[in-house]
């Protein structure tokens, strides 16, 4: 957290209706920066629920507000945040073990500085319904459930493992496939609750607080239905890369790193007093390792193709007003780099960027496109550079300095032995090493990407 260079600070203060801000905040108001979708709220209406848990809810929502609300300098990563939140038991949110860990929690994750001041709420927030949803009596795990490749590939591996036991949270994706009479019988079929800028954008977009958000989210639901675990879904090359290779002056992304869950584990602990377990099935493996086992145990089930990976917003990457996934993106290349490892052929009208064997970047992409824009070719080097730079780490010089910190703070967080971890960690840069150089060997000499990989060396 030390610079040389002050940190920008924001004070928020969540508003309940009909109430003022205070001096010198800039309002978060309740049922219009965080409003509340009543029917998701009753899929979350177990037995054990409690004003606790929508506290918890508005807190990752309040969370999310103070990070999209304030942009980062170009010179200091870091904020400084004093949030202000209404909840209904004040002195449970005081109590030291429960802040202590709440921030701790947050500063990692984020880089940021985050401080809260807990109030008496002014009206208690109306229950949802408890009588209408039917929760598994035997369930085992909890896992966050969205569009994406890895969400859609492990809940279809873990779900043949334990089958009912298995309780699926939906956090992103329409609910389209889904009709109106089973959502009302389906336990958290979405996020319960949204947030809302004030003008509509964003004034920073590195969205490190969505791995609070799904977290809280997941750590509730398997507290509601009494679930020992909550399983992340990440491959190792989403989960622990971005830690392993940070970029440039930004700080570790640990959104789906063992080390912040373990820090989340102790935060549910001292709110809930439950004890809760993250669990990473597939974290020692690559992408494409984890579709390609999808694929082998789940045949005609596993509609990978309908997954969804890239970031671009759809008015960024839209054919002819059809929406499409860029290509390009950190998000895309790394599953075009998964389909092939995994042996597999995608449509290439998949993709904005048809051919990534194009001897230009812009020849590309789909004739019909013309969106092109400098932001996005930096995106596109970016990613590429990255599993690149993740392929060589094995072999580079710095290394050993790397693993002995990371296998010092995962074996911590894993509770498992050094040497595990050291094995494992080998074993999944050597794989992903493997596949990268099979995928950019196929793209051929005088594709785009060879050129921007040549140039960097």
């Amino acid at each position: 957290m030390t610079s040389a260079l002050p940190l920008k600070e924001l004070v928020v203060d969540v508003v309940e209706p009909g109430s003022r801000r205070c001096k010198g905040a800039v309002a978060c108001r309740i049922d219009q920066n965080i409003k509340f979708d009543l029917d998701i709220l009753e899929s979350f209406s177990s037995r054990k629920w409690q004003s606790t848990v929508y506290d918890a809810l508005v807190v990752a929502a309040a969370v999310e507000f103070c990070d999209r609300s304030l942009a980062r300098s170009s010179m200091n990563w870091g904020r400084k945040f004093l949030v202000h939140i209404p909840v209904h038991d004040p002195c449970r949110w005081s109590d030291k073990s429960v802040g202590r860990a709440l921030i701790d929690a947050l500063n990692l994750l984020t880089g940021d500085d985050w401080q809260f001041d807990f109030r008496t709420r002014k009206v208690s927030a109306e229950p949802p319904r408890q009588d209408r949803m039917i929760f598994p009596a035997n369930a085992e795990a909890v896992i966050a459930y969205s569009e994406g490749m890895d969400s859609c590939a492990v809940a279809g591996l873990e779900g043949k493992r334990l089958g009912n036991r298995l309780v699926r949270l939906r956090v992103g994706g329409s609910q389209q496939d889904i009709s109106k009479k089973e959502r009302l019988r389906i336990p958290f079929m979405a996020l319960p609750y949204a947030v809302k800028i004030d003008g509509g954008r964003n004034s920073e977009n590195s969205a490190r607080s969505r791995g609070f958000k799904f977290s809280v989210v997941s750590a509730l639901a398997a507290y509601l239905i009494d679930a020992p675990s909550a399983i992340v879904p990440e491959s190792g090359q989403g989960a622990l890369a971005p830690v392993l290779l940070p970029v440039a002056h930004g700080h570790e992304d640990y959104r789906s790193h063992p080390v912040f869950t373990a820090l989340m584990e102790r935060f549910i602990h001292a709110l809930l007093g439950y004890k809760l377990k993250y669990e990473f099935p597939r974290l020692w493996a690559t992408k494409g390792e984890t579709l390609r086992e999808f694929v082998d145990n789940c045949g005609a089930d596993a509609r990978w193709e309908a997954t969804r990976s890239c970031w671009q917003q759809s008015r960024q990457v839209a054919v002819l007003g059809k929406r499409r996934q860029c290509g390009v993106c950190a998000a895309c290349t790394l599953r075009r780099l998964s389909v092939h490892a995994a042996g597999l052929i995608e449509a290439p009208e998949t993709y904005v960027w048809e051919s990534l064997q194009a001897a230009t970047w812009e020849a590309g992409a789909v004739e019909s496109f013309k969106a092109f824009t400098p932001a996005l070719r930096e995106y596109s080097i970016a990613g590429v550079l990255h599993f690149e730079h993740l392929a060589e780490l094995r072999s580079s010089m710095q290394y050993e300095l790397v693993k002995r910190r990371r296998t010092s703070e995962l074996a911590l967080s894993l509770e498992i032995s050094p040497v595990s971890v050291q094995q494992n960690l080998d074993r999944f840069l050597q794989q992903h090493a493997m596949e990268w150089s099979a995928f950019t060997d196929d793209l051929g000499p005088t594709s785009f990407v060879r050129q921007w990989i040549d140039k960097a060396s």
